[in-house]
């Protein structure tokens, strides 16, 4: 996990977005003030398939906010394992002991405050939107199961292998999905068939997917779904493209994917002409394809799969 020491904190970033080359590009960099001399923790992180986690120990008491807000919503899960916690966003304050688990983002400013000694996990949800509602979300029976599960998914990580980290990333990313959509308020209709387009898309990512035919898998117009989009800040088609970029970035990152061409990765993710992509990718990442395969695989991307992930210590 690489760290800047800057006024006002460390820079810290690449403990969920392991493949961004610099906090420049990085999606989860934050900037953390620590009440010791300087910012230390033990970082282990761990990939699960499409999700990217970390635990994370420290000694001291740390408040932590983002550098910038995220371009894309994503959620990311918090769960306190030893020491306690306290979340700020949307103007709603929560707080979470050991066993509990706080769900925010980072497209929205947030304040997070860790009491230490801590050691809390991490679990990144790219491409689920989030609602201001959700901060209380993980005191309702359903995430409390989410919880439970995060929690034995913690202690177990080191011991899961590639497949098998996988196969059980999917459900966890299922069973939050599912906590989402059973907890939302009665009042927000329309933010409930946001999540069921959104959930439908990232179902579709490598499908032939348009307006209409999102439109139609939900019985709504085209028109509706656009201004479902346009009530988001984005654009359907804008959307689509940014999880497809995603999808095909993280793929690329991944050691045990670098076998399979550029061109393949592309295509399995629904964009298959390679000029186009190529052009894409470039101005979404500032680099080719190629260049940041090689990037990211030069930076000892081989030991961060779930069965050979490492324990290091980060200062800034």
């Amino acid at each position: 996990m690489p760290v800047e020491r800057r006024d006002g904190g460390s820079l810290v970033y690449g403990y969920l977005d392991t493949a961004a080359p610099h906090h420049a590009r990085a999606v989860d960099t934050v900037v953390v003030s620590s009440s010791g001399t300087r910012y230390e923790a033990a970082i282990r992180p761990y990939r699960f398939g499409a999700l990217n986690a970390c635990e994370i120990v420290g000694d001291h008491d740390v408040q932590v906010r983002p550098w910038r807000l995220a371009g894309a919503d994503s959620l990311v899960a918090a769960v306190l394992l030893d020491g306690g916690a306290r979340l700020e966003q949307d103007g709603r304050d929560t707080s979470a002991a050991a066993g509990e688990c706080l769900l925010y983002t980072g497209a929205r400013p947030f304040r997070l405050a860790v009491a230490g000694p801590y050691r809390y996990f991490l679990l990144g949800f790219p491409g689920v939107p989030s609602t201001p509602a959700h901060a209380t979300v993980t005191q309702t029976p359903a995430a409390r199961i989410l919880t439970a599960t995060l929690a034995e998914f913690a202690c177990q990580a080191p011991n899961l292998g590639p497949a098998t980290g996988r196969e059980l990333g999917e459900h966890v990313h299922f069973l939050l999905r599912t906590v989402l959509r059973t907890t939302a308020r009665p009042a927000a209709l329309p933010d409930d068939l946001h999540t069921q387009v959104i959930d439908y898309v990232e179902a579709h990512l490598g499908d032939d997917l348009s307006p209409e035919t999102i439109a139609a898998a939900h019985h709504i117009s085209v028109r509706y779904l656009h201004k479902l989009f346009q009530q988001q800040g984005e654009t359907v088609g804008g959307h689509v493209r940014r999880r497809r970029l995603d999808r095909i970035r993280r793929m690329l990152a991944d050691p045990d994917m670098a076998h399979r061409s550029v061109s393949t990765v592309a295509a399995q993710w629904g964009i298959a002409e390679a000029s186009h992509f190529s052009k894409l990718f470039r101005a979404e990442f500032g680099m080719s394809p190629r260049e940041f395969r090689e990037a990211a695989l030069g930076k000892g991307a081989q030991g961060r799969s779930s069965s050979r992930s490492t324990e290091s210590r980060s200062a800034g």
